[in-house]
């Protein structure tokens, strides 16, 4: 691939010995400085097939100036933060600074680390000297209405970027995309959108009718008595993410929980000790199931279905990585045998079902019964907690006042706070949808709040969720699609002395004499070889 010496040492440093796939189709392309639509499965070296080239072209040509160049867009902060880790392990032994701005750690730290004019910067707002633009995972950034953000960064870059797009999946949102943000990109298909890892053993658990509540036993009893270490366990809210993190917690098994009720700190010291080992089982909402590559992940459980094909193939490409195998289990009620039957439509390899023994879901649903008032004790300790923390806040804000602390300047955002208001309502409008009405939406929040909600209704209302989800999906197919972009084909080459069309050349011919005979008609010469008479002549005219 001609790598320099510097990146070549720090590959043979990340024992990287042979190039994936995608890398070996994109990063000959990104060194000649083409334009990229690249789409390939998860956990395939998207990131480093984008970044050896970008790291070789800031080798190439050194900066004259303390400029950013190179800006990286990522969907979440975990994304942003591997994608970091992985461009300071390639230019480890450069001279090229790299940089995070992500949400939820030090804004102060981030701002003096912007000032100093980083190389090749990870999720910020776009500058318009970058050299290169990097859409990583632009799928997911559409899916979480970010694309009236993503096309305000893209307008402020500088208009002769190289632009390089990554996504798992390219739907028509992305092909959209693609047509405003690239110019004659090289486009580079690996593998299906839907393929799962080649290694993977697809399971899936029946959960009978009218019996939801079951799906917290079931998952108790796989953790109990078959997956003990190492597995990701998938929710499809953050709440009852929360609670399995409790009530695992009590059962006695080593549990972390990723999702985005938390802060970043947290959210990062809990993915460091499950990648340390320090955690067994780590408990997830959607937000882990893009680009995070995690070694050593075994078993991934569907607490629920996912909305839609994408999100499960993403969600299940947590384990079974770069070649190794790895398990998924999924449990599926009679409102989700719909999705069974598009995994079973694509998979390479059967799905096999798992029974487990009655008896033994009837014993951890009675064992869990039992802990409900210890899981309510809890969560009723963590609001006390909060609403202390919250009245210390605002004490902390009122003495800030008294003492006369200057605040800081108020950070503007690109959009007023009026579009920003109708965005939501758009979105609450797509929710309605799903629903069928408002008071149907305003019920199911209410009863999604109630405290003695039931198992069945929880299970339920993640489903529902799931479903609403889906919908959505579906209607925004159903629209009418945009004219995209299209690439005019060049003009072909004329020969030496070659005469030009007598067709091309009367349509392009704009002299004086030439429009006055438009305006005119055609002359008598005309007339007579066309054989019309003056009062045709005057009606051709």
């Amino acid at each position: 691939m001609n790598l320099s010496r510097p990146i070549l040492k720090a590959i043979t440093a990340l024992a990287f010995h042979q190039p994936t796939p995608i890398q070996k189709a994109c990063v000959p392309v990104g060194l000649l400085g083409r334009d990229v639509c690249a789409c390939a499965a998860t956990g395939t070296g998207k990131t480093a097939a984008f970044m050896l080239p970008i790291l070789e072209r800031l080798l190439y040509k050194p900066r004259s100036a303390q400029l950013t160049r190179v800006l990286v867009l990522v969907p979440t902060r975990e994304l942003g933060i591997q994608v970091h880790s992985v461009a300071r392990q390639l230019a480890q032994f450069t001279s090229i600074a790299t940089c995070l701005a992500v949400g939820g750690l030090d804004l102060k730290s981030q701002e003096a680390a912007l000032r100093a004019g980083p190389d090749v910067l990870i999720a910020t707002p776009g500058l318009s000297h970058i050299e290169i633009l990097v859409l990583d995972e632009a799928d997911r950034m559409l899916d979480e209405y970010f694309e009236e953000q993503m096309k305000e960064i893209i307008r402020q870059c500088s208009h002769s970027r190289q632009t390089m797009l990554f996504s798992a999946t390219l739907t028509d949102q992305v092909k959209d995309l693609a047509a405003v943000s690239l110019k004659d990109p090289v486009k580079i298909f690996v593998n299906s959108n839907t393929d799962v890892a080649p290694f993977l053993r697809q399971e899936f658990v029946r959960i009978r009718a009218n019996r939801e509540g079951d799906r917290e036993a079931v998952v108790a009893a796989l953790l109990t008595r078959t997956f003990q270490d190492h597995v990701m366990l998938f929710t499809q809210t953050r709440k009852q993410a929360h609670r399995l993190h409790i009530l695992l917690g009590l059962m006695g098994l080593n549990v972390g929980e990723l999702h985005g009720e938390l802060s970043q700190t947290q959210r990062l010291e809990n993915l460091r000790r499950f990648k340390d080992e320090q955690v067994d089982v780590l408990v997830a909402t959607d937000v882990a199931a893009r680009g995070l590559d995690i070694n050593g992940v075994k078993t991934v459980i569907n607490f629920t279905m996912p909305s839609t094909q994408k999100h499960y193939v993403h969600r299940v490409g947590r384990t079974a990585r770069a070649g190794r195998s790895g398990r998924s289990v999924s449990l599926v009620g009679e409102a989700e045998r719909r999705m069974l039957k598009e995994v079973v439509k694509t998979a390479k390899s059967a799905v096999k079902a798992r029974v487990l023994p009655t008896e033994v879901i009837l014993k951890f649903r009675d064992h869990i019964q039992k802990l409900e008032k210890d899981v309510e004790a809890v969560l009723k300790l963590e609001r006390e907690e909060r609403e202390l923390a919250a009245s210390e806040a605002k004490l902390s804000v009122a003495h800030k006042r008294l003492e006369g602390a200057t605040s800081d300047p108020q950070r503007v955002w690109f959009q007023s706070q009026q579009e920003r208001k109708q965005s939501l309502s758009k979105a609450l409008q797509d929710f309605d949808q799903a629903l069928k009405g408002k008071k149907k939406r305003q019920q199911f929040m209410k009863d999604s709040k109630r405290k003695d909600i039931s198992p069945e209704e929880r299970a339920q209302f993640e489903i529902v969720k799931a479903q609403m989800f889906a919908e959505r999906a579906a209607k925004r197919e159903r629209r009418p699609k945009r004219a995209r972009a299209m690439v005019e084909d060049p003009a072909p080459p004329t020969g030496k002395g070659g005469k030009k069309s007598v067709f091309d050349k009367e349509l392009t011919n704009t002299n004086s004499r030439v429009l006055k005979q438009y305006r005119a008609g055609p002359s008598f010469e005309d007339r007579k070889r066309l054989g019309l008479n003056r009062k045709a002549a005057n009606g051709h005219r």
